[in-house]
């Protein structure tokens, strides 16, 4: 079986994720941001969701099995995500690590 040819495998570094991806949810609804990462196979944390509408809360907790409770995202401050480890993030150096292209006409 011949595997399928990826421009960007030749160009741009390989990252391997090796601890789990904190998933904060602004304006999270249902969470489908979480979902979407259920169906990927990613290994991820609910680690924070910010949501107003109390039903969305209630339908986000009992879909992912989480105990959240409602909150207004213009209340929430830096502080309040308790972001601890402020390791760089692969999305930094991806374009920092793309070649430079000359375009001619």
């Amino acid at each position: 079986m011949q595997e399928n040819i990826n421009l960007f495998s030749y160009i741009l570094p390989k990252y391997k994720i090796t601890k789990p991806i904190r998933l904060i949810e602004l304006f999270a609804g249902i969470g489908s941001q979480a979902k979407a990462l259920k169906n990927l196979g990613a290994n991820f944390e609910h680690y924070k969701a910010i949501e107003i509408d109390k039903y969305a809360m209630a339908s986000y907790n009992a879909v992912h099995g989480t105990n959240f409770e409602t909150s207004d995202i213009t209340k929430v401050k830096a502080e309040d995500l308790e972001i601890a480890e402020r390791e760089i993030h692969l999305y930094n150096d991806l374009f920092v690590s793309l070649p430079r292209f000359k375009f001619s006409r």
